[in-house]
């Protein structure tokens, strides 16, 4: 036996070598046939002795095909149903075209290049409410006016869809402080509705037992009610 690279005498029957280094170049003076990937239509050249086994192009195009083959709708991991929101055809020439008219921030001033980025187009009009991308119902915002311009989420959307006379230009931080707002003050009218109805309920010379099961609250609550009403009656 000799050997391949070299052709100098190989110590026993296992090795096709002499050495690391025929070892090495063989690597290199391989020889290689074209291979037509199904796939992807592209061209490469691979070993001879791979011929009948090789499938794919590249282990990336192996795994996208099987993605595509066996990933698809509710077997991806990443399937949540729906459809994506598009603005319709033509939208990046319509884009283009109110960011060349209003050149800054319709709101701060603020350029392109001060922004970071190119402008973003803003829908006075949610464009999923009414469909229309005319450019008198556009405008350039930069990257915070318009995050804080837009209503983001299906809470916004359903304000928009609930209360009348609903600004779009309200931020969305605007309107959840408004909420918080005004569940603060209906708690505070319900607290104040129990505790007018405990002081009456009090008077009848009801247990504490009883007066908390009808308003509804703990004893300790009704205990330290009754107890702030006795101080103030006499002080």
């Amino acid at each position: 036996m000799r050997c391949e690279m070299c052709s100098k005498p190989l110590i026993g029957t296992r090795s096709r070598w002499c050495s690391k280094r025929c070892s090495d170049r063989s690597r290199y003076v391989r020889r290689t046939v074209p291979f037509d990937c199904p796939s992807c239509g592209k061209r490469v050249l691979i070993p001879a002795n791979k011929r009948s086994s090789r499938k794919f192009c590249t282990r990336s195009c192996a795994t996208a095909t099987f993605n595509a083959r066996h990933l698809v709708g509710s077997r991806n991991g990443r399937w949540r149903g729906g459809h994506v929101m598009t603005y319709g055809a033509g939208w990046k020439l319509i884009r283009q075209e109110v960011r060349e008219r209003d050149r800054v921030c319709q709101r701060c001033s603020k350029t392109p290049e001060q922004n970071g980025r190119a402008l973003d187009v803003h829908h006075v009009e949610p464009f999923r409410f009414s469909g229309d991308n005319s450019p008198d119902k556009l405008i350039a915002l930069c990257r915070a006016c318009h995050m804080k311009a837009d209503d983001h989420g299906r809470r916004g959307s359903a304000i928009f869809l609930r209360e009348a006379g609903y600004r779009p230009d309200i931020p969305k931080r605007e309107l959840q402080r408004r909420a918080a707002r005004q569940r603060a003050l209906e708690r505070d009218e319900r607290r104040r509705e129990a505790r007018q109805h405990v002081n009456e309920l009090a008077e009848l010379g009801l247990s504490l037992r009883r007066i908390a099961r009808a308003a509804g609250v703990s004893h300790q609550t009704v205990s330290n009610w009754l107890s702030d009403q006795r101080n103030r009656l006499v002080g």
